[in-house]
């Protein structure tokens, strides 16, 4: 029986990230993980090959990636059987060119059997440019104008 909880399995990968351990990182996921982007369903995939392409990509290309874990919580899971764990990640570092590269976000991990079976990424780019709320919602909505009041007349 395997007693590793999915918190110690999110901090393997953690550690492994850090270390650049591509074996130890690829290791955290079964060999079929499903691996879900829902902002960008043309990323989706299966398999820790996969995964291996991927980090074997950032880890090359990041050589100073840190990764951190800002906050993290497991529960029980139903869909898989074992433990969903939440964490809130920062990654860190310099691309070639040496301009900074960061990613902030929140993956939801399925972990049985001391392996990540299946995640969700909800991690994105961190924006660099000074766009405040009101300018992000108007590009995100398509809409040049300023909104109505709530309850206003048309």
């Amino acid at each position: 029986m395997n007693t590793t909880t999915g918190i110690d399995v999110l901090t393997d990968l953690i550690d492994a990230v850090n270390r650049h351990d591509l074996d130890a990182l690829v290791g955290q996921f079964a060999d079929d993980v499903h691996s879900q982007t829902p902002a960008h369903p043309a990323r989706s995939f299966v398999g820790s090959d996969q995964v291996r392409r991927n980090w074997s990509q950032i880890l090359g290309s990041i050589a100073d990636l840190h990764a951190t874990v800002v906050a993290s919580t497991s529960a029980p899971d139903e869909q898989s059987g074992g433990e969903a764990v939440w964490a809130e990640l920062a990654f860190d570092g310099h691309r070639p060119d040496g301009a900074p590269w960061h990613m902030r976000g929140v993956t939801i991990n399925r972990v049985v059997g001391g392996q990540i079976t299946a995640v969700q990424f909800y991690l994105e780019p961190l924006d660099q440019a000074a766009v405040d709320v009101g300018a992000s919602i108007r590009e995100s909505v398509g809409s040049a104008g300023a909104a109505s009041p709530a309850g206003a007349a048309r």
